[in-house]
């Protein structure tokens, strides 16, 4: 999907949700879907105010718990205290690894895991609307430190 259709998609949404549809909250809403990347709010705030200074802090928060609920970011908490997020819209479902050492995640997939979980769901007579796995644990690079 294009960024123009998702931005399309997220404006929609949030008129429906009664929000006022601003050239603040557009360009969070652009910066917020053009990355790949897992950013904290003031990541994303930072990347915004680069083209607008006077983005409120407040304004990002409000704007990503609306795109979250909506399912078109997901939030991740990485151990460190800060909740990071990523572009979910139109993307292939994944799961995490989150090393608490240094903080990197990894993105994975695996079809038996899935597999397992519908499973599990299944035999106890629960309906999946959305899933998440996240792995907490050291990395390659931090184990060989020795910061396992």
């Amino acid at each position: 999907m294009r960024i123009d259709d998702e931005h399309g998609l997220v404006r929609q949404e949030l008129k429906q949700r009664g929000l006022r549809w601003t050239s603040q909250r557009s360009r969070i809403v652009r910066a917020a879907l053009a990355t790949h990347d897992h950013y904290t709010a003031d990541e994303l705030l930072g990347l915004c105010r680069r083209d607008d200074p006077r983005i409120s802090r407040a304004t990002v928060y409000r704007t990503l718990t609306v795109l979250e609920e909506a399912g078109f970011v997901e939030g991740l908490d990485a151990g460190d205290g800060k909740r990071r997020f990523e572009h979910v819209l139109g993307h292939a479902h994944h799961d995490h690894m989150v090393c608490l050492q240094c903080g990197v995640i990894v993105e994975f997939r695996d079809d038996e895991l899935e597999h397992r979980q519908e499973v599990a769901a299944r035999r106890l007579g629960f309906a999946i609307k959305r899933h998440s796995l996240r792995l907490y644990g050291s990395c390659r690079d931090c184990q060989r430190k020795g910061g396992a």
